[in-house]
């Protein structure tokens, strides 16, 4: 059963929440104050560290309540939002759009996502498609380098039961995704999605954004036989 949220509930929360931890924040840095309320100098090193741990605790705690509002708002889609693709380039994309811009944020570092929205709805099975060589210097690689390394994926998409791979371009025949012609492809088991969590190389996925893209994409892709082909 899909959990309903109570959209006023998560801010009223959020605003709780936040006044408990500002209030322990200020609470514990007050204790270095003389009678005057300055900090002094020999207190000062301690007094910067203890700020700029709790600084920390608020910046994870700000990424926990925008997460909280996007489950219970949704993100606009009149208006673009910021998406981090390969290389740190920023995108901005408007929800649910399948323009140019989507296209590029979704082939250009986060195929990951889309991937991951598209098999939430459909089921169809994840998979890699390999683009580059494996030279064992990878963090993702192992001990020696391997025909089937993680390093080695350049492009995520999900398999139709036709065979198609999908992407946020729509649907290809295998081999013939663009940027991806001839890649070799292999399931993405949990073992390559673990290295792939886990290496600055890849973006965390934005499945919120993903998500928006699920219906129109579906919407829009061809029969099998108006498939791209190599």
């Amino acid at each position: 059963m899909t959990k309903t949220l109570n959209p006023l509930a998560v801010v009223h929360t959020a605003i709780a929440d936040y006044r408990a931890m500002n209030a322990a924040h200020l609470a514990a840095l007050s204790e270095y104050a003389d009678d005057d309320g300055d900090i002094p100098e020999a207190a000062m090193p301690a007094y910067d560290e203890d700020r700029f741990t709790y600084a920390l605790e608020a910046d994870e705690h700000l990424d926990d309540v925008m997460a909280a509002l996007t489950e219970a708002f949704g993100l606009p889609d009149d208006r673009p939002v910021t998406v981090l693709g390969q290389w740190h380039t920023r995108y901005e994309v408007t929800p649910g759009r399948l323009d140019d811009t989507a296209r590029r944020a979704f082939t250009e570092g986060q195929c990951h996502a889309l991937a991951l929205a598209l098999h939430e709805v459909t089921g169809w099975p994840t998979t890699a498609l390999l683009t580059s060589e494996c030279w064992g210097t990878d963090r993702m690689c192992g001990d020696e380098s391997d025909e089937e390394c993680p390093c080695r994926i350049g492009h995520i998409v999900v398999t139709r039961p036709d065979g198609a791979h999908v992407d946020i371009a729509g649907a290809h025949a295998p081999g013939a995704v663009p940027q991806c012609e001839g890649a070799p492809a292999l399931p993405m088991t949990e073992e390559r999605w673990q290295a792939i969590r886990s290496t600055s190389a890849w973006r965390d996925a934005d499945l919120p954004l993903a998500r928006t893209f699920v219906r129109p994409l579906l919407a829009s892709l061809a029969d099998a036989s108006q498939l791209t082909h190599a």
